[in-house]
């Protein structure tokens, strides 16, 4: 079945800042279940001066993007961040409706407006500012790997290049990595091409033994920064465990535990780890998940927990010019540091 349902969102948004109030804020937007994002791929070569506004900048309730240093809010939040750092990176998705929580937009998916044939060792695209074509090649191990774009520019000290990689016609950029981590013990695993085209992503994973019967799951590069994996159950009973992946949109769809036997009239909706825990997936019936009205949906009470600041709200309060963080009793609370930056784009 592939109907999409096209909904207007009418927002009035009356926005509470700590001593005023802005004028309410009236707009409208089009959010079409099961439709492709717009804007959310990069320019091959960023010659337009047009912008947009990417998806998860939007009002579309579909989409968000985690991020470990700085969380975008939610057009319709005044508040800040949360203290916690672990729990960050994926805390805007509590603003993305329940079906699409497993999905994380970025800006590390190439965008083309002509055909690739990154395979061909004699095929050479047209030229983009600032890289170089490096042509497709076969490795010492046989293995042989599609063409990719190396930046001119010398890497940053202290960092080094990770090239970018083919999933069949969706290029994911590459970026400067750190060199070494110093935010705890942790190893870069090089990413690699398998004998049927398979790109195996680079990843960083800590060098502590995993907990027994987990793996470790890996993170992502968004376009921006990295987003660090967390350890998962190396088998489950009655599921698979489906692979992340990119897409051509842009979006990066993390990997999720899929039931071994299907029910009749019933989706899927993948779970996900929302940066503390795994939130389970569950089953929604077909009528339901297809012809759902997503201009109706509004986040669960205490979504915006953690984000008041200066001793509004019901969550971990920041008081303005002080550097420390306290609790809702007033007390000082110890946080994890913010760490080092694990990527940096190429401009």
């Amino acid at each position: 079945m592939n109907r999409h349902t096209t909904v207007n969102r009418n927002v009035t948004i009356n926005r509470t800042v700590v001593g005023r109030t802005s004028r309410p804020v009236n707009v409208t937007r089009t959010v079409v279940h099961g439709s492709r994002p717009k804007h959310a791929t990069r320019s091959y070569n960023r010659t337009s001066t047009v912008r947009y506004r990417p998806p998860h900048r939007t009002y579309d309730v579909r989409y968000a993007r985690p991020h470990h240093r700085y969380v975008r809010r939610h057009p319709s939040v005044v508040y800040g961040p949360p203290a916690r750092v672990s729990y960050r990176p994926y805390y805007s998705h509590y603003y993305v409706h329940p079906w699409y929580r497993s999905v994380h937009m970025t800006t590390a998916v190439v965008s083309f407006s002509f055909a690739t044939y990154a395979y061909d060792p004699y095929w050479t695209p047209p030229a983009r500012v600032g890289w170089t074509w490096v042509p497709a090649y076969t490795t010492h191990a046989g293995i042989y790997t599609p063409g990719y774009w190396q930046p001119q520019q010398a890497a940053p000290v202290g960092t080094v290049y990770e090239p970018g990689f083919w999933v069949d016609d969706v290029y994911v950029d590459g970026f400067y990595r750190t060199e070494r981590r110093t935010d705890g013990d942790w190893s870069w695993n090089e990413g690699y091409y398998l004998d049927d085209g398979t790109y195996v992503r680079g990843y960083w994973s800590p060098n502590e033994r995993a907990p027994e019967g987990f793996v470790f799951e890996p993170g992502f590069w968004d376009g921006e920064t990295w987003v660090d994996g967390f350890y998962r159950p190396q088998y489950r009973s009655g599921y698979q465990w489906v692979s992340a992946w990119y897409d051509a949109d842009g979006a990066f769809h993390a990997g999720y535990w899929q039931p071994d036997e299907t029910v009749d009239g019933f989706t899927w909706i993948a779970g996900w780890f929302d940066g503390q825990q795994w939130v389970e997936g569950y089953w929604v019936r077909d009528d339901e998940y297809y012809d759902a009205d997503l201009s109706d949906w509004q986040p669960a009470e205490g979504y915006d927990d953690g984000w008041e600041v200066y001793g509004y709200g019901d969550g971990e309060i920041l008081y303005e010019g002080e550097p420390e963080y306290y609790d809702e009793n007033q007390q000082w609370v110890e946080i994890e540091p913010e760490g080092v930056e694990l990527g940096i784009p190429v401009n």
